[in-house]
């Protein structure tokens, strides 16, 4: 099986296009994982094309002003749409922010409000450790309750009304929560369980991975 950008059947499509800098360490690790991927960008998606086989939508980090500005209200609504009708949409750092109903970059500008989280823009990069408050959550199966995991200005979120927080930071704020959207649901990890190639960090040595395939397995099933 060719895995990688050019698997036509994939049903995980990783967003790659404007903003996504990072979305090459998602696809290193889903290489890893042995799962096939499509990568994508806002055109494909301004197009319609999560309709055209997707199941689980990856939007990774990077650079959030530029991926909202480069959605714009079509793409975020064709995301909104995907979710609703079932998909799985799996939101990484800038995917997270992404995902509250205000983004929160400068203007504060419309996000897809598919999950009732505030988040609270954070800086720092580097090795932390979240804990598991949900260890019997299929997201934490094999991983465990102590998490080490990479870093890189991600969101405290404060989850509201409707949302499960699977795992905390030290000061108590959501690192990594779920929600349902419709017929769809909304996994975002405020920190990266895929590692960072820039950051020398292999997710499959600190043990991370686990958290990536469980969240994909919700969408295609184990």
């Amino acid at each position: 099986m060719n895995v990688g950008i050019h698997h036509e059947k994939a049903e995980v499509y990783v967003y790659a296009g404007s903003g996504a800098v990072l979305a090459g360490d998602v696809e290193r690790a889903l290489r890893m994982l042995k799962i096939p991927y499509r990568e994508i960008d806002e055109d494909h998606i301004h197009r319609g094309g999560l309709e055209k086989g997707c199941r689980v939508l990856i939007i990774p980090g990077g650079y959030t002003a530029e991926m909202v500005s480069a959605l714009a209200p079509q793409g975020l609504e064709e995301i909104r749409k995907f979710v609703r009708g079932g998909g799985l949409y799996i939101g990484i750092c800038a995917g997270a922010y992404m995902a509250a109903e205000r983004v929160e970059v400068p203007g504060r500008p419309e996000g897809l409000g598919i999950i009732n989280v505030t988040n609270m823009r954070m800086r720092g990069i580097g090795v932390v450790e979240i804990r598991v408050v949900e260890p019997d959550h299929p997201l934490m199966e094999g991983c465990p309750e102590r998490i080490r995991i990479w870093y890189q200005n991600g969101p405290h979120m404060m989850a509201g009304r409707g949302v499960e927080v699977i795992a905390v930071y030290g000061d108590g704020s959501a690192a990594i929560v779920s929600a349902r959207y419709g017929e769809g649901l909304v996994i975002l990890f405020s920190p990266h369980p895929e590692g960072s190639s820039e950051g020398g960090v292999d997710p499959g040595e600190l043990g991370t991975l686990c958290l990536l395939r469980n969240a994909i397995n919700l969408g295609l099933g184990p």
